[in-house]
Parts: structure tokens; sequence; C-alpha cells
């Protein structure tokens, strides 16, 4: 081995090492940032290096090593998959979410929901049909359509509450999704950049994923990874980041996401959960809710104008408006309660008896509300079931991901340890070959003096 050869191998290994180490204590610095990516310092030996001497008749020796990257330990094919089941994951509990909302605007089984007041108004008509010429029963029977009109109106505008603010849900995701491929546009050019330079882009790369998990979260933005490390990202089939160009998203007033001015069908994240609330979830329910109101008019109002009330008058419409959220009591009076079937006998309560029956009747709105209920808490509990399996997929491939890129820190205590004996052996190595050198040089010739 050449003297000068190997202070020069020596100092490669240290330098070396030094790096190695600065690579472990950045990976303990950061192993609790979120989206820091373990790196690992990739060495290679090196042939000699030229213009350094070599006083030995051998051939010369070896350069050494050098660090030849560092690289981000990261599995891009296990990076996809997680993008993918958060996606889900933030589609799934979005709509979990909303349907546990939209739950609650219907309290069944309940003493003061809907079904049992509905219940209440059919006996009233009993107790008119009971006493068709007392003032109380009506009085009742007035108090309870008024209860029952009120619940569907609040139901109705909780219904409307929940989409005004699934809407601007939706708006704001939209916002959050448009800022994130700005910042992704820009580091893309950042990253090509530094990819073109040979510099070191790992802390961009990372900013670079951060960006692409909150895109498939937000919108279900699928993403490519292209050559130099740039991403592209798709919505819809449509791009919404192209190398450094970001084209935004919007929606309309009938909630049509469009990239640009191109429509798309959001297919993943809270996003796409929003839109199917805002044009599906939310005005079916609404629809089968004004149904209900609707069949309750139309089944006394036909009644009431087939009697007579107190005074023999024909009778009136107890009901006005149109669905849950227009339905009102139009009668004020108790007397224009038609509870009777004659003209002239204000004692007859056969009308209201029949009013009273509305209830048990095939089609009633007593048993369109329990199928309206039906349907919410099966596609409530569907829902919440969904969740749980997919919180539970995604909590997998989180760990997968982890296991890939995350810092361990048994893992950098070792190669830190390693780094440090490889250090401290090429200082002895340095300090072998400065002996050698003092020998070589104030003690040759000497010999005998």
């Amino acid at each position: 081995m050449s003297t000068f050869g190997g202070i020069q191998q020596a100092s490669t290994a240290l330098n070396a090492s030094q790096y190695g180490l600065s690579v472990v204590s950045q990976n303990i610095a950061n192993a609790s940032t979120p989206g820091y990516t373990r790196q690992v310092a990739q060495q290679e030996s090196v042939d000699g290096v030229a213009g350094v001497p070599i006083i030995s008749t051998g051939p010369g020796a070896p350069g050494g090593v050098r660090v030849a990257s560092t690289d981000r330990m990261n599995d891009p094919v296990i990076d996809a998959r997680a993008r993918s089941e958060h996606s889900r994951s933030a589609m799934a509990d979005t709509t979990a979410n909303q349907l546990s909302a939209i739950e609650g605007v219907f309290p069944e089984p309940s003493d003061n929901g809907l079904s049992e007041q509905l219940n209440s108004f059919w006996n009233a008509f009993a107790q008119v049909a009971n006493s068709p010429g007392a003032a109380a029963p009506r009085s009742v029977l007035l108090s309870a359509a008024g209860t029952v009109a009120g619940t569907l109106n609040a139901m109705s505008t909780t219904l409307s509450g929940i989409s005004t603010n699934t809407a601007q849900a939706l708006n704001q995701d939209l916002t959050a999704a448009n800022t994130a491929a700005g910042r992704l546009a820009t580091i893309n050019g950042q990253i090509a950049v530094a990819s073109a330079t040979g510099a070191n882009a790992n802390p961009l790369l990372d900013q670079r994923d951060q960006l692409l998990d909150q895109l498939s979260k937000l919108v279900g933005g699928v993403a490519t990874i292209n050559a130099n490390g740039s991403a592209d990202v798709t919505v819809g089939g449509q791009s919404i980041v192209s190398a450094n160009t970001a084209t935004p998203l919007s929606t309309d007033s009938l909630f049509q996401v469009s990239v640009g001015s191109n429509p798309v069908t959001v297919g993943g994240g809270s996003a796409a959960a929003e839109v199917t609330a805002l044009t599906t979830t939310i005005p079916g329910y609404q629809a089968q809710l004004d149904t209900v109101a609707n069949t309750l008019s139309s089944a006394v109002n036909t009644v009431q104008v087939a009697g007579f009330d107190l005074t023999g008058a024909v009778g009136q419409a107890m009901f006005t408006g149109s669905g849950a959220a227009g339905i009102t009591v139009a009668l004020t009076d108790p007397a224009s309660v038609a509870a009777s079937l004659t003209s002239g006998g204000s004692l007859d309560g056969s009308n209201a008896l029949a009013a009273s029956e509305l209830g048990a009747a095939t089609g009633s709105p007593d048993s369109l509300y329990t199928t309206l209920v039906g349907s919410i808490g099966s596609g409530s509990a569907l829902a919440q079931q969904q969740q749980a399996t997919q919180d539970s997929v995604t909590a997998g491939v989180d760990q997968l991901r982890q296991s890939a890129s995350g810092v361990n820190m048994d893992e950098e205590v070792s190669n830190m340890m390693i780094f440090q004996h490889a250090y401290g052996a090429a200082s002895r190595v340095l300090t072998t070959m400065d002996s050698m050198l003092d020998t070589l040089i104030n003690h040759t010739g000497l010999v005998g003096l």
C-alpha cells in the first residue's frame, strides 16, 4: 500500500463515516416529523485518485470510499396503495358522518318523534268522534295537527341545513385541493431543477408525497410519478397538475365538479361523498319526507271536505301548502273540524272516526314515514360498517408504509454505532500512517548514529 495512498483512503473513510452519521442524525431528529421519509447514505468504493503520489513500488492503492447517494427508503407501490386507501377512507368517513347527521333528524323510536305525534293526531280524531259536539277535543286535534306540521317543517329545515353545510364543505375541499395542486406544481418545478443539477431533492420529495396524500383524501387525486421525481395528478381522468402547471377545480349550483371547463366525476376522497350527498342522498330523503307530508295533507283533506263542520257547513281542508317545508294547518276554529257526515247532525262523529283510521290504511303517511326511517337507519348502519372496515384496511397499509419509510430508533442507533466505529478505525489508520511517515522521513539513514 502506498503511504500517501493510505492517507487518502483513510480520509475518504472519515468523510463517508461523518456523512453517514449526519444522515443518522437527520433521521433521529425527524423521527416524529409528519411526512418524513427515512434516508440512508449509500456508499461505494472508488478507484485510485489521480495526482496522489505513490511512494511504494506497487501498482497503487485504491481510492477508498465515497457517498454515492442519499436514498429515501420508501416503497412507491405501497405509497400508491396508501393514497388509494386513504381516498376510500376519506369518502367512507364523510359518508358515515353525513348519514349520522341525517339520522339525527329522525329520532326514532321516541316519545316525541313524528311517529308518536302522528299516532296522537289520529287518536285526537277518535276523541272528536267520541264527543263531536265538544270544543275541547276539537282544539286538541288542531293542536296535534299543528305539532305534526311543525315537526315536518323542522325536519325539512334541518335537512336543508345539512345540505348547506355539505355544500360549504365541498367548496372548502375544492379550495384546499386547488391550494395543494398549486403548491405541488411549484414543488414539481423545484424537483426538476434539483434532478437536473444533481442536488439533494429528498426534502422536496417528502413535500411532494404529503401533497399527493392530501389530494387523494380531498378529491381522490390519482398520482403518476415521473422519471425526474415530479408528479402529475388527475381527477376523474382530467389533469389538475402536470409538471409545473395546475388547473383549478370548481363546482356549479348543481354541484357538478369541473377541472377547468371540463366536467368530471369525482371518484374518491371527501369531495366524492359530499357530491353524492348533495345530488342523491339528501334530495332523496327530502323527497320521501315531502311524500309523507303530501300524503298526510291529501288524506286528511279528502276526509275533511267530504264531511260537515259543527255549524253544518261543508268541511274545509285542514292542511295547506306543499311538501314538508310548506305544510301548515289551515283551520283555526275548532268548530271547522268536519266530524260529521251529515249536514244537520252536529253530534255525528262518523267522519272524524273515518279520519282516525287513516294512520292504519295502506300507503298511510305513518307507513311511509316508517319506511323512510328504516331506510335512513339501514343506510347509516351500512355506512358505519363500511367505515370501520375501510379504516382497518387503511391502518394496515399505513403500518406497511411506516415499516418501509418510517424511522426506527433501534436501527438508527445501530447505524450510528457502525459509523462511529468506522470513523474511529479510519482515525487509527491515519495515526498509523503518520507514525510510518515519521519513521520514513525522520529516521531513515540514522542507523548507528
